[in-house]
């Protein structure tokens, strides 16, 4: 594509939680035509405040139609960014579409058998199109895979990551997130711990982790693509650890409690579960604070001495959510300055350096530190 045309990007999910900021960043970025696609175009104003609608273009798209491939084609994308989650138990349909269509493909998958699988299955057809078709260009892997390519020069070798993301309590929550983080909640799945792959459950047992500048949480394993990729890019390293942290403790040891319904195998309800939890979680706002982080720490050896290195990062004014839109946003920029992206089908690792990702941090007034 010729560095002067128009780069037109096609957010699907263009009005939901992820996908009105990323409409909303890519709208003032020069050489960028935004497509704002969603099920429902008429809604899109309520959903995009501070978008200039004058500035972008709304269709209606549903990746269940029918003719989902065919109205696709008709918005003549160059890039698809696929926001459209939950990831868990999707295939790669609408990735494949976008390649058909001649369309490079970005998605803000957090699933683990869905971002690890990715390469292996859309590959063949991205090399065919010669497009570039990227999956888990979000917090994870995108970013945790940045911070540890950073970090990692300063080990001789590394041995440990454990990384563990604290939401601020009021930080909106989308039905696509609440639904993802209940699918494994109570599920068992392996992690590789102290060298060999063991099993744990999910949102069980939380422990205590301290923070920079936010306050202790208590942190339960989640399922993520980083269990897998992680592993595969550090060869020799003895664990990796994903975490996630409630604000209040409270919401912390209900989610524990369901998880141990679940994991006795009591048949709960987890799509109703879903809405009721979201509302439920509303009502507690007023006792948390604005404040959201994430914590990576490595561990290994540096001239034959144990050797910590603590990665920091502290979202405050509810910024936290837009932290997993800046990958798919600092790709799309890079395309549409008429750089290319790599061909092929990649999960989102070594592609966007931390630096970039702190260029988007100042934006936000987000704090990022190394101790």
């Amino acid at each position: 594509m010729p560095q002067q045309e128009s780069c037109r990007v096609l957010v699907l999910g263009g009005y939901g939680h992820f996908g009105a900021r990323i409409v909303r960043a890519l709208s003032i970025t020069p050489g960028i035509t935004v497509i704002a696609a969603g099920r429902h175009p008429p809604h899109a104003a309520a959903h995009l405040p501070g978008v200039d609608l004058d500035t972008i273009e709304l269709c209606r798209l549903n990746t269940a139609d029918p003719d989902f491939a065919t109205a696709l084609a008709a918005t003549r994308a160059h890039l698809v960014i696929h926001t459209a989650g939950p990831f868990q138990g999707q295939g790669f349909d609408v990735a494949r579409a976008c390649l058909q269509a001649g369309m490079h493909y970005i998605d803000l998958a957090d699933g683990r058998d869905f971002v690890r699988d990715f390469p292996a299955q859309m590959d063949a057809a991205a090399r065919l199109a010669q497009r570039s078709a990227i999956s888990g260009a979000s917090t994870l892997p995108g970013l945790s895979s940045a911070v540890v390519d950073a970090l990692a020069p300063q080990f001789e070798p590394l041995r440990d990551i454990d990384i563990v993301i604290a939401p601020a309590q009021a930080t909106p929550l989308g039905m696509a997130t609440v639904r993802a983080v209940l699918s494994y909640c109570g599920q068992g799945f392996k992690c590789w711990i102290d060298g060999r792959w063991q099993r744990v459950v999910g949102w069980s047992n939380p422990q205590r982790v301290n923070f920079s500048r936010i306050g202790p949480r208590l942190a339960s394993p989640c399922d993520v693509p980083d269990h897998d990729l992680l592993v595969q890019r550090y060869p020799g390293v003895r664990t990796v650890r994903f975490r996630a942290a409630l604000e209040l403790p409270f919401l912390s040891r209900c989610l524990a409690a369901i998880a141990g319904l679940r994991r006795i195998g009591l048949p709960l309800p987890m799509a109703a579960l879903a809405g009721v939890f979201a509302r439920a979680g509303r009502c507690f706002d007023r006792f948390g604070t604005d404040l959201g982080g994430m914590r990576i720490i490595l561990h290994g050896q540096r001239g034959g001495q144990a050797h910590t290195v603590h990665w920091d990062l502290t979202a405050p004014m509810l910024h936290g959510p837009e932290i997993p839109t800046f990958a798919a946003v600092l790709l799309a920029r890079r395309l549409a300055r008429g750089e290319p992206l790599p061909i092929g089908a990649h999960a989102c690792l070594g592609l966007i350096s931390l630096a970039e990702f702190e260029s988007e941090f100042a934006r936000w007034q987000i704090d990022s530190a190394v101790s």
